[in-house]
Parts: C-alpha cells; structure tokens; sequence
C-alpha cells in the first residue's frame, strides 16, 4: 500500500489549467488587438460584454468541448478560468446566442474577409490550393433556410445542400456557403 500525503491549498483551481497554454497562444497571435479593430457587434446595455470577450468566451466553451451554446454555461462557474483570460465572468448562452444573431450578411462580408486576410499574413502559406465540396444535411420539420431537394440518405425530406472551399495547405475551411437543398 502506497501512503500518500494529503495536502490542502488556498490556489484557486480549475479542471481547465491546460487553457494557460491557449491563453498563451492567444497573447502570442495578437488575435485579441486585431478583433478590436474590426466592425463586430456592439452590445446596447451598459453592462455589454466587449465583443472581443465574447468571442474569447465562446472559444473557451469550444476548446473545452462545447458544442452547443448551453454547453458554454458550464465555465461560468469557473471563477479561476475567467482569471486566467483576464475577465472578471464569462458570458451566458443567451449573451452568445444574440452576439452571433446580430450577424447579417454585409456584417459577415465586413468581418470575415478581413479576418482570414490577417490569418494568412500571419502564417505565410505562399500560394495556395483551394478544394470545393459539397455534401448534404438532412433536416427534420421545418428549420430555416432548407427545403426540399437532391437527398440522397431521405428522399423527399427537407434539407440544407452547403458548399465548402477549404485550403489544401493548412486544412482549414476558407469559407462556407449554407445552400438551401434545392
């Protein structure tokens, strides 16, 4: 039998210590100053998050295996990860989920080409492969955006059709269209 000591600390803990490393990365990249100068939605109230924090936040929830906006609920409770990130309290679902509703299309083609012409700067791939795929998403009832089209998995049923462009070199999805599945 192996005797262990027991031992007690007044540190603040969290089960997400290995986030310093992403804070790190974060800090390094200057990803944080280059979000500030872009056209991101404001909050209306006095006490709205900075959209810089927001997006932080939700990339907090999906480093640590969010993949829903309610799953980002569970770091509010980490007083610690927030200190590590420089926050005083991360955002709720509802903050995300009406953040990234205020995204329209000229909002999205202000935002995002800026930010993927920063992100190639910093990683200097040269010249560049572009690959183009398409797949089907099969959708149940009546959910936005989809209708009834080519499916081959459910015949007749409603579905989105979206087209993909990722770059060969770096694996990454240079952008995305969500097609209706006619």
């Amino acid at each position: 039998m192996v005797n262990l000591p027991i031992e007690y600390s007044d540190k603040p803990v969290t089960p997400f210590g290995g986030m310093t490393l992403m804070k790190r990365f974060v800090d390094q990249t200057g990803i944080r100053e280059h979000l500030a100068t872009l056209d991101l939605p404001q909050g209306g109230s006095n006490s709205a998050y900075d959209p810089v924090h927001v997006i932080e936040g939700f990339w907090m929830g999906i480093w640590t295996g969010a993949s829903r906006y309610i799953h980002c609920d569970w770091l509010r409770q980490d007083e610690t990860l927030a200190a590590i990130f420089g926050y005083d309290r991360l955002p709720s679902q509802s903050t995300y989920s009406r953040f990234f509703g205020r995204f329209s299309q000229a909002r999205n083609t202000a935002v995002f080409p800026a930010l993927q012409r920063w992100f190639f700067e910093q990683i200097h791939v040269g010249a560049v492969t572009v690959d183009f795929d398409s797949t089907v998403i099969t959708r149940e009832g009546s959910q936005e955006g989809s209708a009834k089209g080519y499916n081959p998995n459910r015949k007749g049923r409603n579905s989105h059709h979206p087209l993909i462009a990722f770059i060969s070199q770096t694996r990454m999805v240079a952008n995305a269209w969500l097609r209706p599945g006619n």
